[in-house]
């Protein structure tokens, strides 16, 4: 397992079951220029160690939309990346949940992209999705 802390981005990989957790301080607001920084790291990142499962934890998000320049670094990357499954953790704020959901799923939607996105509650049910072939076995 590594840790790289990057601003306020921290990314724990683990090598077993090709997993990066990413997670934001709480303090970092999405309307930043320093967030876009740490999305353009996180997908250097997956590209480099070739992830397969990213779990996206967004703690207590700080409010605010996703801006124009983090959507379209999700839609210059997420194409050209090896993930195969996406976990967003519920967070207390559903409505940055949704919002984060809607967005990427409209990307895996309208580049056909072989990526499958699930909310979920915890780490651990992250990781049991990962190893499962399809949703519904992780359900039961």
């Amino acid at each position: 397992m590594s840790v790289i802390k990057y601003d306020l981005m921290e990314l724990v990989y683990e090598e077993t079951g090709n997993v990066l957790n990413v997670s934001w301080s709480d303090e970092l607001s999405v309307e930043s220029s320093r967030f876009l920084q740490t999305v353009a790291f996180l997908f250097r990142t997956i590209q480099e160690k070739e992830v397969a499962n990213l779990i996206i934890d967004s703690g207590m998000p700080a409010g605010g939309i996703l801006t124009e320049e983090v959507i379209h670094c999700f839609i210059q990357n997420i194409p050209h990346t090896p993930l195969r499954k996406i976990a967003l953790l519920e967070s207390p704020d559903y409505l940055w949940d949704d919002n984060l959901f809607q967005v990427i799923s409209l990307l895996i939607t309208s580049y056909s992209l072989p990526i499958e996105i699930s909310m979920l509650e915890s780490r651990s049910a992250a990781k049991k999705w990962f190893s499962c072939k399809d949703k519904l076995e992780a359900i039961r």
